[in-house]
C-alpha cells in the first residue's frame, strides 16, 4: 500500500526540545543533590512524561510523589520555552515538501497534549497539521502503537497508509508496532544501534525531504 499521510513524534525530530526538556528534570532534582545520569535520560526518551518520571523515581532518591515530579517538570520545562522553541534542521524543507504534494500530516507526540499544543503553536503550525495525538489521550505510550493508531484514526488514514518520522527507538518501536513504515532521524542522545527495525535511517529531516517520494511509494 502506497502510504498517503506522514506522521511526526515531535521532541527531538520537529524541535530540538530534548536538551530543554533534559535541564528541565535537572532543575527539578538538582536542590536534592542529585543528577539525572545519560542511562536514565536514555530510557526516557521518547516516553510519556508520567512513565519518565516514574524512570526518574526509580533511579533517584527523590522526596516526591509522581504526580508531584511531572508538575514541576512541567512547570520547568514551559518556563524554558519562552523564548520560543528551537527548530530542527530541515524541518521547512520537509514540511514544504509534503504541502508541494498536499499530503495531510500529523504529529504523534508523547508530550501532553496541552504543552504539545504550546509547542506548535510557538512553531508557528497550528492549522497545518491534520490531526495531533498525545500522550496524555492513551491508555499506554511509546513503545506501545496507541499514539500513533489514535493519530491515524484522526488523519482517517489506515495505519499502513502512513509514513511514521521517529527520532527514538521508543517511538520507532511503537509505529512499526502500529503498521506502519518507519523513517528514523536519531538525535545524537539516542543509540543508534537501537533503531534496527526502521525502514530507513537518516541524518536530517533536508534528507528525508529529498527521498520523500521514495519514501511513500
Amino acid at each position: 500500500m502506497k502510504r498517503t499521510t506522514v506522521l511526526f513524534d515531535m521532541d527531538g525530530l520537529m524541535v530540538d526540545t530534548e536538551p530543554l526538556a533534559r535541564a528541565a528534570w535537572q532543575r527539578v532534582v538538582a536542590p536534592y543533590g542529585l543528577t539525572v545520569a545519560d542511562d536514565v535520560y536514555e530510557r526516557m526518551l521518547g516516553r510519556r512524561t508520567v512513565e519518565s518520571a516514574q524512570l526518574m523515581l526509580d533511579a533517584l532518591p527523590l522526596p516526591l510523589s509522581r504526580d508531584e515530579l511531572v508538575a514541576r517538570k512541567t512547570a520547568e520545562y514551559l518556563r524554558s520555552l519562552d523564548g520560543g522553541v528551537p527548530v530542527m534542521p530541515g524541518l521547512w524543507v520537509l514540511l514544504a515538501r509534503i504541502d508541494a504534494l498536499a499530503i495531510p500530516w500529523g504529529v504523534a507526540t508523547s508530550t501532553p497534549r496541552r504543552v504539545a499544543e504550546i509547542v506548535l503553536g510557538k512553531l508557528g503550525v497550528v492549522g497545518r497539521y491534520a490531526a495531533l495525538a498525545a500522550g496524555d489521550e492513551v491508555a499506554h505510550g511509546k513503545p506501545a502503537p496507541d499514539i500513533f493508531l489514535l493519530a491515524a484514526a484522526r488523519l482517517g488514514a489506515p495505519a499502513a497508509a502512513c509514513l511514521a518520522l521517529e527520532d527514538s527507538a521508543a517511538g520507532c518501536a511503537a509505529a512499526a508496532a502500529a503498521g506502519m513504515r518507519v523513517v528514523a532521524v536519531p538525535t545524537e542522545q539516542a543509540d543508534p544501534d537501537a533503531f534496527a527495525g526502521a525502514y530507513r535511517r537518516y541524518a536530517s529531516l533536508s534528507a528525508v525531504a529529498a527521498d520523500l517520494e521514495l519514501l511513500l511509494l
